[in-house]
């Protein structure tokens, strides 16, 4: 049977995982919408970000995993040592939310900027 240790860095794991996912998407959000590509690969990006804001939002600005990772002995609210930097770690949300605003806006001038050439042409 697996000790709480194990069980904590196994949450850990998944939350460090699902962190690189969702920061490769807030990422790639911003790299296409300077780059004016809109494809597949944006609309997957958006909806991970999407759905994981969702589920945060929901979950009152928590993430789910960090009530499990206290019952395996994470101290209060320490999920998010994802074995990053502690300043990186718990400031997630201070970086992220700006840079997906930011991804958004390109995207939304790219879009503006595309109908107004259809619309002159």
């Amino acid at each position: 049977m697996p000790t709480k240790r194990w069980r904590l860095a196994a949450i850990q794991a998944v939350h460090s995982a699902v962190f690189f996912v969702e920061l490769a998407s807030i990422l790639w959000l911003v790299a296409s919408g300077l780059l004016n590509r809109r494809d597949r690969s944006v609309a997957v990006a958006g909806a991970l970000v999407a759905a994981e804001g969702a589920v945060w939002l929901a979950n009152e600005r928590i993430c789910p995993l960090t009530p499990l990772a206290e019952r395996y002995g994470a101290v209060s609210g320490s999920v998010s040592d994802i074995w990053l930097p502690d300043p990186i770690a718990r400031t997630i949300p201070q970086w992220s939310i700006p840079l997906v605003a930011t991804g958004i806006m390109l995207h939304f001038r790219g879009l503006l900027a595309g109908r107004r050439l259809r619309g002159s042409g």
